[in-house]
């Protein structure tokens, strides 16, 4: 079990797609970005243990590791949502970003505060991309902060 899997404290997977409700998380071009991200909201908020960076390897090898456990039936129901334009799109846009180098950084954030002290600190670090997973699911439950519509 990797680092991410215990940081994800069991998130969800709906419709086939990892679905980490109530993280935040934010694409940077490289890992040393994501670090200084990680940093600054180790410093600015009160995050410190809820906050990761990781590097694309991480990511992929977390990806891989979900796909290995959800099997065949993970797989359809991927292929579905994807057919139907959730989120499974940017799961792949994430994963092609990870192997050009992209990292990673994710917040726990349990409460709309929260959340919003997270972005607070990431959104002037410009990250490529950064998402909230909201409690209403897969459907309407993801607030799509910078770099997606």
């Amino acid at each position: 079990m990797g680092r991410l899997s215990t940081f994800f404290k069991g998130a969800d997977t709906q419709f086939g797609v990892f679905y980490p409700k109530h993280y935040l998380v934010a694409i940077f071009p490289n890992l040393a970005e994501a670090d200084s991200a990680k940093q600054a909201l180790n410093r600015d908020s009160l995050l410190n243990d809820d906050a990761i960076s990781a590097s694309g390897e991480e990511v992929i090898e977390f990806a891989q590791d979900h796909l290995a456990k959800d099997g065949l039936w993970g797989l359809l129901m991927r292929e579905v949502s994807r057919g139907l334009g959730t989120e499974e799109p940017y799961t792949d846009d994430d994963l092609a970003a990870a192997k050009k180098g992209a990292a990673f950084v994710a917040v726990y954030c349990p409460s709309e505060k929260l959340k919003l002290e997270a972005w607070k600190v990431l959104e002037p670090r410009r990250p490529l991309v950064a998402r909230y997973y909201a409690f209403g699911g897969i459907f309407d439950g993801v607030d799509h902060l910078v770099g997606e519509n």
